[in-house]
């Protein structure tokens, strides 16, 4: 499984990502990897994969074609991503059905694929920050996030923190810290989530870039001893 975050901040975007991917009936055994890549940048826009293994040949793809085609902004990005979804699900799951039917194998169902695009949108000569999902049971039908984040995958622990600690008024610095510390507090409880985490920045001003190894490492640290100073706060009690 999987879990990733988008924040909107007022100078900029967070994404963050784990990076366990997890083989087999979540019911039964399953097998883990943790060095799943979940974050892309393709030029100025972030794109998170949740789900399926399809994510990256679908992002590759659409990548070059933006490229190619110096596709500007959030919302014309997300309509390529989009469109190739589509081709590409359309040709490889022909006439599977979307959602299970009682009685037939789960096995037969189209995979489960969610992706998040994140950026900016140049409007009347400012930049507008956007967030879009789209999932394949649903044909990669847009939904547009104006609430500030965006989650995917093991979600519930992450909204229920969200919904306590974020504020669209925060800043990148700390909204680094906070996705970090949503994905970290999952994994302690979910073992689907986990592995290191990923992380990259998109800023108003079109500078997408992802966060060094040391640079996450650093975070987690400082959320740790935040950890316990909060621990000790009740103590004190």
């Amino acid at each position: 499984m999987t879990l990733t975050v988008c924040l909107q901040g007022k100078d900029g975007l967070v994404l963050a990502a784990d990076s366990r991917g997890t083989f087999g009936d979540p019911r039964g055994i399953t097998a883990q990897n943790d060095t799943i890549k979940k974050i892309y940048l393709v030029g100025s826009i972030g794109i998170l994969s949740a789900g399926g293994q399809q994510g990256n040949i679908i992002v590759e793809e659409a990548g070059r074609n933006v490229e190619a085609g110096k596709v500007q902004g959030v919302t014309a990005v997300m309509q390529e991503v989009r469109k190739v979804a589509k081709q590409r699900f359309d040709e490889w799951f022909t006439n599977w059905p979307r959602f299970p039917i009682p009685g037939q194998s789960a096995a037969y169902v189209i995979p489960t694929l969610q992706l998040t695009i994140a950026g900016y949108d140049q409007e009347s000569g400012a930049f507008v920050p956007k967030m879009y999902s789209m999932v394949s049971n649903n044909e990669f039908s847009p939904n547009l996030h104006d609430f500030g984040f965006a989650l995917a995958g093991v979600a519930q622990y992450a909204l229920y923190l969200l919904n306590r600690l974020y504020s669209v008024d925060m800043d990148v610095k700390s909204l680094r810290h906070l996705a970090a510390y949503v994905i970290t507090e999952t994994a302690s409880q979910d073992g689907k989530v986990g592995g290191p985490v990923q992380m990259g920045v998109i800023t108003p001003s079109g500078v997408a870039q992802m966060l060094k190894k040391d640079e996450i490492d650093s975070i987690l640290v400082e959320n740790e001893k935040k950890n316990r100073e909060l621990q000790g706060f009740f103590r004190k009690r």
